[in-house]
């Protein structure tokens, strides 16, 4: 027979499918909204009393319903978790991507004007020297231009290369204050959530724009995210967000970043390396530990904290085989730099040497030379000096000599002075020197960046840049890969499908029309008990 906990149980039935008919919609019109996950009510039985002492095996109890426990978001930890381990990947082969196109910018000869045709030039205007006859002004005067244009060329490399490294340098920094604003925004939307889980709010949207912010986070640096408990006493407990920086040569987390509503910032050291700064409450008072210590802080060393950040340090202080440091793979604008330099320089000593010593020469311990190793011959002197004052010779400064400038230097067409006019031994040295086999070292003892032409070297420096960049972007395009099909992963579980849904507004409709019913047939059979029942014979 039908009673009023009947009615109940139908009623549990219709609020329970109209809040699941609410969450489907609810699902489908964010369908198309940037990291919001797709929900689902929490459902369980509802059950009044349990078994007594003196329970009749006649006597059974259906239920008293369904109750409503709350509203989940589908996630997977472990995706998470794996889709911004490889974000920090993508977001380190995407930065270096976008520091070596810029670097190729510069070092660059598909053009008729390049460096290359400018050596190739200075060979050719020897040849019609030596072809002319060495004594006609007119060849020579070609040589000085064809040697002015190759210093320009030199000198505007190396000015497009220090232009680069300035606007990397200000966009690395522009990005720390980015990472330092995005941790207060995560740091703030924490406390958020801690005030709505005091209230007992689920505040899941600030829960899906705090997701969106850890994605971010993860292009940056590596980082360890964990959601732990904070006690707020009387048995009372709530989620509490920690982020640790992750020491990429161990694994393990290292520095803490956000400690729930606590927050530590990144600062740039004066080698634009970075560090976490002191972990500190929103009102900038350093937050200290259970023995009244601040908590750990310090650098993160290259490696630790991979991502955008460290291959952006790597494009601005990357000196590949010209560092000291064997560690120090990374070839970035410094290695371009100091190889313009080294090849301006060496080619400047060696024309310099042609011009002022004879052949055989050799330096004496206190860098000299002896007089008879020196050229006597009329018009000798350097052919390549500094423009800025300096006394080294680098690509922004090379430059023709003033003494060759004004004529008071020439090149030398023997180094015989007594040697008829048409002699030309020293005009072939200067040829065979475009031809000539040397080496080019690093900074570490007995290490050999290239032997070569000055030609050649130049066009290694091109192909080892032609490498890295194929090289780190066949990385890029396997990490992106790698993070296009976890994130499909994820949507799998946390986006919205049309279909599951429509599948859903269907059975939940269904559900609810069918608890109506039921409500519709308990009146029917009440209204029979009370109104129909002991009615006969009257």
């Amino acid at each position: 027979m039908a009673s009023f906990g009947d009615f109940v149980i139908a009623r549990t039935g219709i609020m329970s499918s109209q809040m699941a008919l609410n969450i489907t919609g609810q699902n489908i019109s964010n369908i198309n909204t940037t990291g919001y996950t797709r929900r689902s009510l929490d459902q369980t039985t509802f059950v009044l009393n349990g078994s007594g002492l003196y329970r009749s095996n006649n006597s059974f109890s259906a239920g008293a319903g369904v109750m409503m426990n709350g509203i989940s978001q589908l996630r997977d930890p472990y995706l998470d978790i794996r889709f911004r381990d490889e974000m920090s990947n993508v977001g380190s082969a995407d930065a270096l991507l976008g520091g070596l196109e810029q670097i190729q910018q510069v070092i660059n000869d598909v053009n008729k004007n390049g460096i290359t045709t400018q050596f190739q030039d200075l060979l050719d205007k020897f040849g019609q020297l030596n072809a002319n006859k060495v004594g006609i002004d007119e060849f020579k005067n070609l040589i000085k231009n064809s040697a002015q244009s190759l210093c320009q060329l030199l000198n505007q490399a190396a000015s497009k290369l220090q232009d680069v490294k300035e606007n990397y340098e200000m966009k690395y920094n522009e990005e720390v204050v980015n990472l330092n604003d995005l941790i207060d925004n995560i740091r703030n939307i924490n406390e958020q959530i801690r005030k709505a889980d005091i209230n007992g709010d689920l505040a899941l949207e600030l829960r899906d724009q705090r997701n969106v912010m850890l994605d971010e986070l993860s292009q940056y640096m590596k980082v360890d995210i964990t959601y732990g408990k904070e006690s707020l006493g009387s048995g009372i407990e709530i989620e509490k967000l920690t982020i640790n920086v992750v020491d990429d040569s161990t694994g393990k987390s290292g520095y803490t970043l956000i400690d729930g509503i606590n927050s530590a910032d990144i600062i740039v050291n004066s080698d634009y390396s970075i560090k976490v700064g002191q972990l500190e409450d929103k009102n900038g008072n350093v937050v200290l530990d259970d023995k009244g210590n601040p908590i750990k802080n310090g650098p993160i060393k290259q490696g630790m904290g991979y991502g955008a950040l460290e291959s952006m340090r790597q494009i601005i202080t990357g000196k590949g085989e010209y560092s000291p440091d064997a560690k120090d793979t990374t070839r970035g604008i410094p290695y371009y730099e100091e190889s313009l330099n080294q090849l301006a320089k060496t080619f400047a000593d060696a024309m310099n040497k042609l011009n002022t010593l004879k052949p055989g020469a050799v330096q004496q311990p206190d860098g000299s030379y002896l007089d008879a190793d020196k050229i006597k011959s009329e018009g000798a002197g350097n052919l390549f000096a500094p423009n800025d004052g300096t006394t080294d010779i680098t690509a922004a400064n090379i430059d023709i000599s003033d003494d060759w400038r004004n004529g008071r230097v020439n090149i030398v067409s023997s180094v015989d002075e007594n040697a008829p006019s048409d002699a030309n031994d020293n005009i072939l040295r200067f040829q065979a020197l475009f031809s000539q086999n040397i080496k080019f070292e690093g900074a570490q003892a007995g290490s050999v960046v290239y032997n070569g032409t000055f030609e050649g070297f130049y066009a290694n420096m091109q192909g080892v840049l032609g490498l890295d960049y194929q090289s780190t972007a066949a990385v890029y395009d396997t990490y992106a890969m790698s993070a296009d099909e976890l994130n499909n992963s994820r949507d799998a579980v946390s986006g919205v499908d049309l279909n599951e849904e429509g599948v859903n507004m269907i059975q939940y409709q269904k559900a609810f029309a069918a608890s109506c019913r039921m409500m519709t047939a308990l009146d029917e059979v009440m209204d029979k008990v009370i109104n129909g029942m002991g009615v006969v014979g009257r």
